[in-house]
This record gives C-alpha cells, sequence and structure tokens, in this order.
C-alpha cells in the first residue's frame, strides 16, 4: 500500500512539474509566407528541405528546460468551445510529437515550427499553413488539450516583414531586416526614429535636448545641496542654542545656591545645612537610646561558682588493684 500511495505521488508531482514547464512556453514571432513577393522571400527562413514557408517561433520564458513535445498548435479557433471533448480538439489541432531532441528547448531558447500542411516532413511541420494578407489568432495547447497555455493575434504585416512579440508582452511588426528565427527579437520604433530623423536632419533639437537635461539635473542638484546645507547649518545652529541653554540654566542653579549658602546659612549649602537640622530633630523627638534612671545597683551577697578555683584543677584518675583468683 505504502508503495502504491509512492507511486501515485511520484506521478502526480511530474505531472504537475510538466504542466509547469509547458506553461513556460510562448509565441515569439511568426512570419507568413506571401508567394507574390517572390524578392523578399529570398531573405525568409528554409526547412531541411530548402523550403520556404510561413513558420512560427515559440520560446522558453523560463530559466530551466523544458520539452514542448506532446503540445497542440492550431489556428482553428473552433477549439475554444469549452464543452468539446478533449479527443475532438485533438483532431482539429497540430500536435508536436515525442522523440525528436530539437523538442527539448533550453532556457531563453526558442524552437521554430513550418507552418506549411506537411507533417510527413518532420516533427517541426505542422498540419496547417497561415493565411496571408489576414488576421488569424495562434493557440498553443497542453498535452492534455484542456489547457491553453498562450494564444497570439497576428495582423496581416507588409511583405518580408514578421508579427513579433516586444519587452514581453506587446506585439508589432518587425520588418524585413528585423526578422530573427531562432534569435531574441530585434523589434526597435522604426517608424518614430525615422519620423524624428525627417522633423530634426542636422540633430539641432537632439542637441539642445540633451543639453537641457544636463542643465536641468545641474540645477537639481545646486538647490537639492543648497537646502541641504542651509539643514545642516540650521542643525548646528540648534544644537549650540541647546547648549548654552544648558550652561545658563547651570549657572543660574549655581548662583542660587551660592547665595544660599552665604546668607541664609552662612556658607554652608544649603542641602548639607538642612540634612542636619533633619537630623538634630529626630534626635531630639525620637531619640535612638533608651530611657534610663542612670542608677547602678551592685548585689554583693550573691555568690556564684564561676570563679571556684577547683574548677580550674585537674582531675587525678584513680587506680584500681584487682586480686588475682587462683
Amino acid at each position: 500500500m505504502k508503495k502504491l500511495l509512492s507511486a501515485f505521488s511520484l506521478l502526480l508531482a511530474s505531472t504537475a512539474a510538466l504542466a509547469q514547464g509547458a506553461r513556460d512556453f510562448k509565441f515569439n514571432e511568426v512570419f507568413v509566407s506571401q508567394p507574390q513577393s517572390d524578392s523578399i522571400q529570398q531573405a525568409s527562413y528554409v526547412d531541411e528541405y530548402g523550403q520556404r514557408s510561413s513558420w512560427i517561433e515559440i520560446e522558453n520564458t523560463s530559466y530551466s528546460t523544458h520539452n514542448i513535445r506532446n503540445c497542440f498548435i492550431t489556428i482553428n479557433p473552433a477549439v475554444l468551445d469549452e464543452s468539446m471533448p478533449a479527443p475532438e480538439r485533438e483532431k482539429l489541432m497540430s500536435m508536436i510529437p515525442a522523440g525528436d531532441p530539437r523538442t527539448n528547448v533550453g532556457p531563453k531558447q526558442r524552437i521554430t515550427f513550418f507552418a506549411d500542411g506537411n507533417t510527413n516532413r518532420g516533427s517541426l511541420h505542422l498540419n496547417f499553413s497561415l493565411p496571408a494578407n489576414k488576421a488569424f489568432t495562434l493557440y498553443l495547447y497542453d498535452g492534455n488539450a484542456v489547457d491553453l497555455i498562450d494564444s497570439v493575434r497576428v495582423e496581416p504585416v507588409s511583405a518580408g516583414s514578421s508579427w513579433a512579440r516586444k519587452n514581453g508582452a506587446e506585439w508589432q511588426e518587425a520588418d524585413a531586416a528585423s526578422v530573427t528565427p531562432g534569435s531574441p527579437n530585434q523589434v526597435s520604433d522604426n517608424n518614430k526614429i525615422k519620423e524624428f530623423k525627417e522633423k530634426d536632419p542636422y540633430g539641432i533639437s537632439m542637441t539642445l535636448m540633451c543639453m537641457g537635461v544636463v542643465f536641468f539635473c545641474l540645477v537639481l542638484l545646486f538647490v537639492f545641496f543648497h537646502i541641504f546645507g542651509w539643514a545642516m547649518n540650521r542643525a548646528a545652529k540648534l544644537a549650540r542654542v541647546r547648549a548654552i541653554r544648558a550652561v545658563h540654566e547651570q549657572a543660574v542653579k549655581v548662583v542660587e545656591m551660592a547665595k544660599q549658602g552665604t546668607t541664609e546659612t552662612k556658607g554652608v549649602d544649603m542641602e548639607t545645612y538642612a540634612a542636619v537640622i533633619g537630623l538634630a530633630l529626630h534626635e531630639y523627638f525620637g531619640g535612638t537610646h533608651d530611657l534610663e534612671s542612670g542608677v547602678l545597683t551592685i548585689n554583693q551577697n550573691n555568690h556564684t561558682s564561676w570563679a571556684d578555683k577547683s574548677h580550674e584543677l585537674r582531675i587525678v584518675p584513680q587506680v584500681h588493684q584487682t586480686t588475682e583468683v587462683k
């Protein structure tokens, strides 16, 4: 019974660990192939067969290695029906098969799947294709086909561009130069940079802004140290005032004691003078001795043996003679 319980606990723990690891997988970048732009497609990612197609990149966002095997990927919104049984939902999705070492994704690493509808080309090929010039939603389900791990709304992008995740959550279009399959995303706000360059081609505004920031920081430092110095001087002055006040109070007490010693107690300290008076009053009213008559009585007829000289003599032991009986 104990072995059975131990095995059941181990199974539950391993299941929980696998589920926790699967939830660390997130969609990271999506590239939709557009056949009408063959010149741009030359820079796209190719599979093991040298073919260019749409692809989906998934990242392991944790700091531990996890395996994405047996998870499901789909773009079919019908899987969101909670009343649908898990076996029926599995039929609408593409399962990532086990056995391929490439599905074992390291910490902060990525794996790329090809959405070309050709599952016979390997475990990294899905059974569906991504629609071009049309918005759709990607869904990533756990191995039980019930728990939704991640989903992302993919918007139409220009030819050669991808839909990439930025700053962990925000998604936006990445141009052809920023498409990075299998690598960290390099998404930047190119439109804002381009607009700033157009409005300030010589960098005058940038220079003034930088100088303004520097001088503003210097002004803040000046104000801070000015206030700090004033506060420290104020604290020092208050400390000196408290010290002078304490000395003044001690001087007043000394003067008062001197006055009392010279006028009232004739040179004796007031506290000592009061103590002497109190002791005298205590002796007068209470006293420290019993009342006595002052008469001595001597009785000469009472004899005691305490001075008997016989008590000082040593008793001589007596020798007793014994008669021997024959």
